[in-house]
């Protein structure tokens, strides 16, 4: 894709070349204008607006309209634009030609809405670890936010050109998955008419009962006949299979696979582990203290220490994650890492980043996203979650109800950092109140007039373009012009929730145009025309929904009359 078909980079190209006119003309010195501060106008009347003659005007040393002046003064006439002027204080603004406009139909149609997104990846090796919930129950429906984001999140890194791979990081050593062995002996054995103590902090969750009756049903005897230790290390793998082939499930009801599922339990039996502790001492950064060991990367008053190995010698979460990061940039070489998590993870992530330091892997090649908590609310009310207890709202019962485009959509809508309210009233709607249903049926209303041109024997192949000249044909074009704008900022800033806000306002334009303006009418060329137009809508339309991962239908029932 070339970056020279996104309207900004046209402008930019036009307005660099205006520079250099003037610089040869001798109305500017030659300064440096990397940033030509070029971004859409927020004013009427225009479409883009640059900044430039303000930012460089102390470097010239003349006022900034004087500036913008002598730019505009040197720049040429271009079939792209209806006017270039200069407004304000010294900006300098843009407006697009209504000709030109209409042109870019016919080119939306031939190369489609994703022809000119900026190949920003550029081919770089990178990984997007996320999920990468504890595989000790079903996934809830907060491990379901960080699911759809981490998911839209992989399929804009790839729309831009990363050559990317998706992990999940499988937490399948270390003391939650012991507990869940644990409370899983103690039902089995309660099954067997055994008095086996629930452990402090168990998971109550009604699945590890029903897990706990399949073995006892299955196995009978045979985890009592061993130690205790013995049974609870077998049920602990026993459990950590069953979780993770309902994390399978629900995350395949959400259309989210990953290339490799990575044990943390393979770091500990390769010696990883130990081995990055030992690196680390060996550089200085390990410290034995009140019979542990500390990764110390701070000063002598013990503040920025955290424990690797507890005095028990078991090693910590930080001591395999440290591992693990060594495992993705020094053995599999990767360029780029973007780790998706939640809330909590915020303090363990500046841990990571001196780790990153401390081992000299780069720590601008690693960025975490990390995503606020969700609030269900039914009828009104929010609902408790915690796999803890017992007392959660399952993401399979959620997309179950709801299905998985509406889950998607709402769970992608707001950025990471804000936290959600999740109302699955509104998220079951068939009517445009709902969002995503808004969204979903343009795309089929367009689809229905398309199937009415053909069964009318409507060929719009030939139709003229020039003829789109309403204030919301052009409207339509410039939004569907965005497109790759959109694409590029929300990869660029790891923001997937821009794509939900463009395609409800692509979505919305339609219906209003729709309702304002007959598609097939009695005028032949007109129809051609606004046949193109509705084809270029549907395949943006589309083409937004595809990286959100939310089918496109071609067919949809409203709950309420048009």
């Amino acid at each position: 894709m070339n970056t020279s078909r996104m309207v900004t980079a046209r402008i930019e190209a036009y307005l660099r070349g205006a520079i250099d006119d003037a610089r040869k003309a001798g109305k500017l010195p030659a300064i440096e204008t990397a940033n030509l501060g070029l971004e859409k106008s927020r004013l009427e009347g225009s479409d883009y607006s640059s900044t430039l003659p303000m930012r460089i005007a102390r470097a010239v040393g003349a006022a900034p309209r004087a500036i913008a002046e002598a730019i505009v003064g040197s720049a040429s006439d271009s079939p792209m634009l209806a006017s270039v002027e200069v407004a304000g204080p010294g900006f300098i603004n843009f407006v697009l030609a209504d000709p030109w406009l209409a042109e870019q139909v016919d080119d939306i149609l031939q190369h489609g809405p994703a022809h000119a997104v900026p190949r920003l990846g550029g081919g770089v090796r990178a990984q997007i670890e996320f999920v990468s919930i504890n595989p000790t129950g079903p996934l809830t429906v907060g491990h379901g936010r960080i699911a759809a984001f981490g998911d839209v999140l992989a399929r804009l890194l790839k729309a831009v050109g990363y050559d990317l791979q998706r992990e999940y990081y499988v937490n399948d050593y270390g003391n939650q998955v012991r507990l869940l062995g644990q409370s899983i002996y103690s039902h089995y054995a309660g099954q067997l008419g055994e008095d086996v103590p629930f452990p402090l902090n168990g998971y109550k969750g009604k699945y590890v009962e029903e897990w706990a009756q399949e073995v006892a049903a299955q196995a009978g005897r045979k985890y009592l006949d061993m130690t205790e230790d013995e049974a609870v290390d077998a049920l602990s793998i026993e459990g950590v299979a069953r979780s993770l082939a309902m994390i399978r499930a629900d995350l395949d009801e959400l259309q989210i696979g990953f290339d490799n599922w990575f044990s943390e339990n393979s770091l500990h039996q390769a010696g990883d582990v130990r081995r990055v502790i030992e690196v680390l001492r060996q550089s200085g950064y390990v410290t034995e203290r009140e019979g542990a060991t500390w990764f110390s990367h701070g000063d002598s008053s013990h503040e920025r220490e955290n424990v690797l190995v507890k005095r028990t010698g078991e090693t910590t979460y930080l001591a395999s994650d440290i591992a693990y990061h060594v495992n993705k940039f020094a053995e599999r070489k990767f360029d780029r890492v973007v780790n998706v998590m939640g809330a909590d993870h915020h303090g363990h992530t500046a841990r990571m980043y001196a780790a990153m330091d401390a081992l000299d892997l780069g720590r601008s090649k690693l960025t975490f996203v990390l995503c606020q908590m969700v609030h269900v609310v039914v009828d009104g009310v929010p609902v408790k979650q915690s796999k803890r207890s017992g007392d959660f709202e399952l993401l399979g019962q959620l997309v179950n109800e709801i299905g998985s485009d509406a889950t998607r959509y709402f769970m992608i809508s707001r950025a990471a950092d804000s936290q959600m309210e999740f109302d699955v009233d509104l998220a079951k709607k068939k009517s445009d109140e709902n969002p995503v249903h808004k969204i979903r049926y343009a795309h089929a209303r367009i689809a229905s007039i398309l199937r009415r041109a053909e069964k009318a024997g409507i060929d719009f192949s030939d139709g003229d373009t020039s003829l789109l000249d309403r204030p919301q044909e052009l409207g339509l074009i410039r939004a569907m012009l965005d497109y790759p704008e959109v694409v590029s900022a929300a990869a660029k800033s790891l923001e997937p929730h821009a794509l939900p806000h463009y395609a409800l306002s692509l979505a919305s334009a339609f219906n209003s145009y729709y309702h304002v303006h007959r598609v097939i009418s009695p005028d032949v060329q007109l129809t051609k025309a606004r046949l193109k137009l509705a084809m270029a809508v549907r395949m943006t339309v589309a083409a937004v929904l595809g990286l959100m991962g939310i089918s496109a239908p071609d067919e949809m029932i409203r709950e309420e009359a048009e």
